[in-house]
């Protein structure tokens, strides 16, 4: 277990403690929101657990003070966690929703003063729906009220997902340059798409390429790290759905950022070798088989034109000539 927070994150969202050691030899460092497993689970024993399996992980802070106070102290702890998307629409005029479905930004505010109140160096992270960020002519205002209760940003975009010939890879961009923009440059962090999510008719699986394009574009633009989702939906729910080729894509990907060595290839079967080079006839020999079937057919043709003078009904059949 290091002491050192990773240079670069590269996590993946809520998974079953059963599947940590998979993560891990997946090259994952860092594990983002715990999962309860459909209440099985209490999010204390994932963190325990996350922690002694050596990885760091982001997660909601506790409504309790007392528990609230133990992680503050966590070691392995990067970020508490606001609202998952708060700028998606839901049910307006909630006591947690404003009229337009978003979530009312005093409930985050009042989350990231109690958590800075118990742990003032622990960062608060929150994600943004890629969606709602992009809009050409909305100008990030509603944005604001949660870029200032939070300390790390992130945005999940998953273009390829939602309708894979409309929207480029380029928006996830753009939602980094706006977000960027509007927080005056806090960090950022960006979810990656990287399986078949059944969001939409008009969607599909990303392929390895796009996965890649995606990872290259945001770590060129100053990403802190990246969160891989994997999930598929209900129905047929999966933690991780990643396809054969996505992994062995996401492998490489993951050693070539924590700067290690990527896997060896798989190896390849050697070429059928060519068959043996036949002699080549000589030009004589070749002559010679020439003459020798002309004569053949001159003879064969006599003897047709002899059967038609004799009236016969002859049926011919043409057989392959000996070589």
């Amino acid at each position: 277990m290091g002491s050192l927070p990773p240079s670069f994150v590269i996590a993946v969202f809520s998974q079953p403690v059963s599947s940590f050691a998979k993560w891990k030899a997946r090259g994952i460092n860092t594990l983002v929101s715990h999962e309860p497993e459909g209440g099985k689970m209490k999010k204390e024993d994932w963190e325990a657990a996350a922690a002694a399996a050596g990885f760091w992980f982001m997660d909601y802070p506790s409504d309790d003070d007392a528990m609230l106070a133990k992680e503050a102290k966590q070691p392995m702890r990067l970020a508490f966690m606001q609202d998952d998307e708060p700028d998606m629409t839901r049910t307006p005029n909630t006591d947690r929703t404003n009229p337009d479905g978003w979530t009312k930004g005093e409930i985050l505010a009042a989350r990231y003063a109690r958590c800075k109140a118990a742990a003032p160096n622990i960062p608060m992270f929150v994600n943004f729906a890629g969606t709602a960020v992009t809009p050409e002519a909305y100008p990030g205002n509603k944005h604001l009220p949660y870029i200032a209760a939070a300390d790390w940003l992130a945005h999940d975009w998953y273009v390829k997902n939602k309708n894979w010939e409309r929207y480029p890879i380029s928006l996830i961009g753009v939602a980094m340059d706006r977000l960027a923009a509007w927080s005056k440059g806090k960090p950022q962090y960006v979810f990656i798409e990287c399986s078949d999510q059944k969001i939409s008719p008009l969607g599909r699986c990303p392929t390895p390429d796009e996965v890649e394009e995606e990872v290259n574009l945001v770590v060129a633009k100053g990403a802190k790290g990246i969160i891989y989702f994997p999930q598929k939906p209900p129905p047929g729910f999966q933690y991780d759905a990643m396809p054969p080729e996505i992994l062995d894509r996401v492998l490489k990907i993951n050693a070539k950022l924590a700067g290690t060595a990527s896997p060896a290839p798989i190896p390849t079967p050697a070429p059928t070798p060519a068959p043996p080079a036949q002699n080549e006839p000589k030009l004589s020999d070749v002559l010679t088989q020439v003459n020798t079937l002309t004569a053949r057919l001159d003879a064969i043709s006599k003897d047709v034109e002899n059967l038609k003078a004799r009236k016969y009904r002859v049926a011919i059949d043409v057989l392959a000539a000996d070589s």
